[in-house]
């Protein structure tokens, strides 16, 4: 699990160093891609990986190469977008977006035991008060932390996008989604995590009850109870999405 670890908390570093909105400049998107690559390289160097290990190590770092700038030109669609920063063409952004997100946890999970662990993940734990505690484990669990703050952002945003609820929009009337979002996934993992599941039912049953007078109230000026909008739709498409990620973190830190 160290590798699939290692390269989600390289991701979610890159993704918190973005600009506001998720949408950085060029040369921005250059500099993450690269620093991204180089911190996944030095880990594969450190890791000793045997057989298809190496592999693994090649296609974690092509995908963070791939997904920092191809996620942010496809959160850009609709912008205007300075000179000499051209995007993908219609959903091809998109599909190169998820597909290099997709590729870097599918090749760290199929090939994670041959490709090793970085070893002086041990030695900092093993010097540190959480010296009891395993070391890759605790890798999974910080990574998974951080994937939840700007990258489950980021793939909730162009889920929404992709459907044609663009969040943007949406964002000024259900104001504070891009706070909640990563406060409620924290809460879904860490209850999670522990071991309570029916803690973290709450927290998500907690948020549809807060957010249905929102759901319903008039939209336009319009009398009387307001009925299924964009604005529906953007909550139930984003908190699906929101929630997925969120398990999907429950499940790493379950199997580590």
């Amino acid at each position: 699990m160290a590798g699939v670890a290692w390269w989600l908390l390289v991701v979610g570093l890159c993704d918190l160093c973005r600009a506001d909105g998720d949408v950085t400049g060029l040369l921005r998107r250059r500099v993450l891609a690269v620093l991204g690559v180089v911190a996944v390289v030095g880990a594969a160097l450190l890791s000793d990986p045997t057989g298809r290990g190496w592999w693994g190590w090649v296609l974690a770092a092509a995908a963070v190469a791939v997904w920092v700038p191809a996620s942010s030109a496809a959160l850009a669609r609709g912008q205007v977008q300075p000179p000499g920063q051209p995007l993908l063409h219609g959903r091809w952004r998109f599909a190169a977006a998820y597909g290099a997100f997709g590729t870097g946890i599918a090749a760290t999970v199929v090939c994670g035991p041959a490709m090793g662990a970085p070893h002086f993940v041990d030695d900092v734990v093993a010097a540190s008060v959480l010296g009891r505690f395993d070391g890759d484990a605790l890798l999974v669990v910080a990574a998974v932390g951080v994937a939840q703050l700007a990258t489950a952002n980021i793939l909730v945003r162009l889920l929404l996008d992709l459907v044609g609820v663009p969040a943007h929009d949406n964002e000024k009337q259900l104001r504070g989604g891009r706070v909640l979002g990563p406060m409620e996934r924290l809460l879904v993992v860490g209850l999670g995590g522990a071991g309570s599941l029916t803690g973290a039912s709450l927290v998500v049953a907690a948020k549809a009850l807060l957010r249905f007078p929102e759901l319903r109230a008039p939209r336009d000026g319009a009398s009387g109870f307001g009925g299924p909008s964009d604005v529906t739709e953007y909550f139930l498409v984003g908190s699906l999405a929101s929630w997925s990620v969120a398990l999907a973190g429950v499940g790493l830190i379950a199997l580590a």
